[in-house]
């Protein structure tokens, strides 16, 4: 006389069979699905990208949806002055963040600053302020930076501080840097991004490297034009 199965039993085998034909289906789904559509790889703020900041992305330039207010900072500058929010308003300022012991990529970068604020002298864009933001404030001191900066122009700003208030305000720049350790004394590892500040003394957005006058000349006509 055959056995009776137990109903319980094969309820269960058949839940079991039912949850692995769905793992199984999805697994396949996930593997075959290839990412076609934009709004499965790309942020949302993507979406809403105007031609002309299309056209500056692809050279480098990247402007904030919304630009960020800059939480209260105090720094000293080149002069030992207090340099605190207010001193970004009523122009736009392009922001190198580095240090004065930099062997290639500070310099070079400020030879461009050099380059276009000498080209801009006749323009709309004669006033933007020059800024290095010491990743390395230890040895930067606001002398120093004095010293360094004449070196490019008379102009530029250097700032300076406590690694605290200077890794503050690098950061709200979307800037980051380290030290690092080396055989003798050390060097700083840092963002090579120029950060750009409006007039209203938010960060507004960033350019890429490799940098370029005419790269950073296109990204500033656009910004001051409100593209």
């Amino acid at each position: 006389m055959a056995k009776a199965k137990n109903p319980n039993v094969q309820r269960t085998v058949v839940i079991l069979l039912c949850v692995m034909v769905i793992f199984v289906g999805a697994m396949v789904s996930r593997i075959l699905r290839t990412p076609e559509s934009t709004d499965e790889i790309s942020p949302p703020q993507e979406q809403s990208v105007t031609a002309a900041q299309q056209t500056l992305q692809q050279s480098g330039v990247f402007i904030r949806p919304q630009p960020k207010v800059l939480d209260p900072f105090t720094l000293s500058d080149e002069q030992g002055q207090q340099f605190s929010n207010d001193r970004f308003e009523g122009r736009w300022s392009l922001v190198l963040l580095g240090f004065t012991y930099c062997p290639e990529i500070c310099p070079t970068t400020l030879a461009l600053f050099e380059k276009l604020h000498e080209g801009w002298q006749d323009s709309d864009l004669s006033t933007i302020q020059y800024v290095l933001l010491s990743a390395d404030p230890e040895r930067d001191t606001s002398a120093r930076l004095a010293e360094y900066l004449d070196n490019f122009h008379s102009d530029f700003v250097g700032l300076t501080g406590t690694i605290v208030d200077v890794d503050r305000l690098a950061k709200q720049l979307s800037g980051l840097f380290a030290k690092m350790q080396m055989e003798e004394g050390y060097m700083m590892d840092h963002s090579t991004n120029i950060m750009i500040v409006n007039p209203a003394g938010q960060y507004h957005g960033f350019i890429r490297p490799p940098h370029s006058v005419e790269q950073i000349k296109a990204a500033m006509q656009a910004v001051s034009s409100g593209n």
